[in-house]
């Protein structure tokens, strides 16, 4: 008994894209083996059902008529709640940030000569002294920010987007639901340099 051909070589016998040679091989083989004849049975009924069903296709050129989406009621009233909380939200972040003012001047680098490396001190030898046990510093805890809810359905899942408000110069988190509607939103406030 000679090798197996692979499902690609009997797949292609079956379409009878191999060279004259190599058919009477496959052939030849596929009567000794029963393994590659059951594969060759089951490509062509798969062939077979693949053309049933390429068949029972409409024509390319026949119209297909699309159903129409299922139309949404009070469309206009939700639009209308997020585009009031979205300009709640803008006021306060107008009102309660303070402005930015006065341009930065970064002042040019300047140019020192080169000079030889001075030598260094010379070093004396260390004092050991008792250290006095000091207390740790207090951390200030952090500021817990809360998001403010823009209708009145609980959230179950979203994801939270930052984007800038007043010009960008504000930054907020809003939450948006799976829906892709906004659900909630807060100011982000610098505290001690890291954005929370």
């Amino acid at each position: 008994m000679t090798q197996c051909w692979s499902e690609g070589e009997l797949r292609a016998y079956l379409d009878h894209e191999l060279s004259a040679r190599d058919m009477e091989r496959v052939a030849a083989h596929i009567h000794e083996c029963s393994g590659c004849e059951g594969v060759c049975v089951e490509l062509a009924e798969r062939a077979s059902r693949l053309r049933d069903w390429m068949d029972a296709l409409p024509d390319a050129d026949a119209p297909v008529r699309i159903p129409a989406a299922p139309r949404r009621v009070q469309t206009g009233r939700r639009w209308a709640g997020v585009a009031a909380g979205l300009a709640a939200a803008s006021l306060l972040g107008v009102v309660l940030l303070p402005k930015r003012g006065g341009e930065i001047v970064v002042a040019p680098k300047a140019v020192l000569p080169k000079s030889p490396v001075p030598a260094p001190p010379p070093v004396n030898p260390a004092i050991i002294r008792r250290e006095i046990p000091r207390a740790a510093p207090v951390k200030p805890k952090p500021q817990v920010q809360y998001y403010v809810a823009l209708d009145n359905e609980p959230i179950e899942t979203g994801l939270v987007v930052r984007v800038g408000l007043n010009g960008g110069q504000v930054p907020a988190d809003v939450i948006v639901g799976p829906d892709g509607r906004m659900r909630a939103i807060r100011l982000v406030i610098e505290n001690s340099g890291e954005l929370k």
